[in-house]
Order: structure tokens, then C-alpha cells, then sequence
């Protein structure tokens, strides 16, 4: 079955769900009953159904906007930790993603977006486009910084990237964590290279590409700050099964 079926069936099932409730709530009450109870139904059935609301709420979110703006489409945070610098880095949760920002005077400065499996989150603005967490790095252009680790704690690869839409006003970033999957051997022993030659000063380019051709980002965000001190804003596997019990 392709994907227009799938997105068929599942509408058909929406319908189907909302008509049975209509005609039960019409039973039961009043028109304003009524009228308040499909809405409840109509909000319940895309949150459960459509990536729309998570989508809705990250078109919310952007470099330079108000911090408040996280806790009015987010709630409290889920999870605050400081870096050795003293930044802030606090997390939201949503149903299909966790997002970790870091604001400065009040506005936000950047922020990293987790997407949880079968989330299709909207990255055209990104330097990747909307491809961005469907093909590997190599597709990407322009490479700014590129960092790495790989530990018992995390593993990661991120860099930076000077295209995209708004390039001229913030840098697009993408990676690649273990929060929620393991590495196979090939792909640690590949990561183990790059990581090797960035602590031995030698040069990392081959390395880099070998990483870049492998590897497929699964989060992405973005950063008027540079990759140090995003760094401690990427997920961990630990944090993420904290955050998501």
C-alpha cells in the first residue's frame, strides 16, 4: 500500500470517528453542547491522526523570537540543565518530537528539534530543504563546522550549515544522535574515525565525508550561537527516555 493510500484509509477512519460521535453528542445534548463537543473531536482526531498541530506549533518557534513563546505552545519544560558555560538549556515535549532551546536576553538563540519516529517534520527552510532528514548529510552544501563524539553517555555528529532561507540571519544545523536508535558497527567504527582524527589534530576532511556519505541526520534546528554551545543541547538516549517514559 503507498503512502496516498495510507493517507486515504486513515482519513476515511477520521470521518467515520467524527460522524459516529457527532450523532451521539446530537443525542445527548444541545447544539452548544454539540458544536463544543465536535470541536473537542475535530482538535482530538489531529493530534492523534495528523502531524498538523505538532507542525502548527513549530511554525511558532524562530530565532529572535520571544523565549515566552516556548512555554505558550509547550507548556513548562519537561527537563532544564546548565552548560559549563552557564547557559540554560531547557526541553519542551510534544507527541511527536522534543524540542531543547537556549535563549539569551529574553529571546531565543537556538534550538534543536528531536523528531520522534513517523513524525515528517517541515525542514524546507533548512540549508537540507525538505529533504533534509530523509537523505544523508552529503546532500548538504556549505559545511560551517562539523563536531563529534562518541562515548558511552552520547553519540552524536553535528555541523553547521551557512545556507538555507534565512542564512543571512541564522545558521541552519543538523545531526545525527543516538537518542533514539543504535549504531550498527560500521557506521561506529566509521563515527570513531572522525572523532579519532579531530582529538589527534590530524586532518578530519576524508573522515568528515565518510561520516557525511553514511549518515542521515534525524535532528535538526537552528543557531545565531555556533555549534560549541550547542553541543550539550543535543539529546541523549538517557535523556530521552527520561523525558519520554
Amino acid at each position: 500500500m503507498n503512502n496516498n493510500d495510507n493517507t486515504t484509509e486513515t482519513q476515511g477512519k477520521l470521518a467515520r470517528i467524527i460522524a459516529l460521535v457527532s450523532l451521539v453528542a446530537i443525542a445527548l445534548g444541545g447544539f452548544n453542547d454539540t458544536t463544543d463537543a465536535l470541536k473537542k473531536i475535530y482538535d482530538f482526531s489531529l493530534s492523534k491522526f495528523t502531524d498538523i498541530p505538532s507542525q502548527s506549533k513549530l511554525d511558532k518557534i524562530y530565532i529572535r523570537a520571544s523565549s515566552d513563546i516556548l512555554e505558550e505552545n509547550f507548556g513548562a519544560p519537561v527537563y532544564i540543565k546548565h552548560t559549563y558555560k552557564g547557559d540554560v538549556i531547557k526541553y519542551y515535549r510534544d507527541d511527536r518530537f522534543v524540542l531543547s532551546a537556549i535563549s539569551k536576553d529574553g529571546a531565543i538563540s537556538a534550538y534543536l528539534v528531536f523528531p520522534k519516529a513517523g513524525f515528517s517534520a517541515d525542514t524546507k527552510a533548512s540549508a537540507g530543504g525538505s529533504d533534509l532528514l530523509t537523505t544523508s548529510f552529503s546532500h548538504q552544501e556549505s559545511v560551517n563546522d562539523v563536531r563529534a563524539t562518541l562515548s558511552k553517555t552520547i553519540t552524536y555528529y553535528i555541523e553547521e550549515n551557512t545556507n538555507g532561507d534565512f542564512s543571512n540571519l541564522y545558521s541552519s544545523v543538523s545531526g545525527y544522535s543516538e537518542f533514539n536508535n543504535t549504531l550498527d558497527a560500521g557506521k561506529r567504527a566509521t563515527l570513531a574515525k572522525l572523532v579519532d582524527d579531530m582529538l589527534l589534530g590530524e586532518n578530519i576532511a576524508p573522515s568528515a565525508i565518510a561520516v557525511r556519505e553514511q549518515f542521515t541526520p534525524n535532528f535538526y534546528g537552528y543557531s545565531t550561537l555556533g555549534l560549541g554551545a550547542l553541543e550539550e543541547a543535543i539529546l541523549t538516549q538517557s535523556e530521552f527516555r527520561l523525558i519520554n517514559p
